[in-house]
């Protein structure tokens, strides 16, 4: 006789546990917050679930055979009714764990961390970098942005040297500040974000960010080049 008893969430992430015997049977166990599993079947080699969601929200489907080693199956794509559909390829072992979690970014947010350690290591804070941002906004052309002891000191357009006036410089940040942008972002729960950042010194190359693919001309993007010490 088989006892399955539900895992404790991550703080602030909802989970859902589905055991699948080899038999063909299901052993279901949820926490109090878990994501709701409407439906499941086993169907021509094929575990078809259905999963209540959240409108634009990301759900990660991990499999296991031991509940200690996990491995990513899908990530959904953003949910823009109130259930998704899900279908993944029956395992061959005698028993195999489903666990469905809601997609926070985990390993972009990771990755910048280790960017920003990367970054602040060097402690730089006198520099400048030529940036621009791609939007639907009156800051997109390049600019040199001058950074003195961590504050902006000046900004200058790429093509004519020409002072940009201070009330201008409320679109800019210090590569310190765009770090702090893409956390503003991911706290938003956004349907698509991405980075790119420099290998060497970690700081971002470029970003872009949808919040909602309901919502039109709110995407933003940037890009960050020539920076120097």
């Amino acid at each position: 006789m088989l006892s399955l008893m539900p895992l404790n969430p991550t703080p602030g992430r909802a989970l859902a546990l589905i055991l699948l015997l080899g038999c063909g049977s299901f052993v279901q166990a949820q926490v109090a917050t878990a994501v709701p599993i409407e439906s499941w079947s086993l169907q021509n080699g094929r575990i078809e679930l259905r999963i209540g969601t959240e409108q634009e929200r990301r759900y990660r489907i991990e499999s296991s055979t031991n509940l200690v080693s996990w491995k990513t199956e899908m990530v959904t794509d953003p949910a823009g009714e109130t259930a998704a559909a899900v279908s993944l390829a029956a395992p061959l072992s005698d028993a195999w764990f489903l666990k469905v979690s809601t997609f926070e970014w985990e390993d972009l947010k990771a990755g910048l961390r280790t960017a920003r350690e990367r970054w602040e290591e060097q402690r730089l804070a006198t520099y400048s970098f030529e940036f621009r941002w791609n939007c639907h906004c009156v800051f997109v052309d390049w600019v040199r942005v001058s950074v003195q002891d961590g504050r902006i000191d000046e900004i200058t357009s790429v093509a004519t040297g020409t002072r940009l006036p201070e009330d201008q410089w409320v679109g800019y940040r210090t590569v310190a500040g765009l770090f702090d942008w893409f956390d503003q972002q991911l706290a938003q729960r956004p349907v698509e974000i991405r980075a790119a950042l420099d290998p060497v010194r970690g700081y971002p190359v470029s970003g872009y960010f949808d919040l909602s693919r309901l919502l039109a001309d709110e995407e933003i993007g940037f890009e960050l080049r020539e920076l120097m010490p």
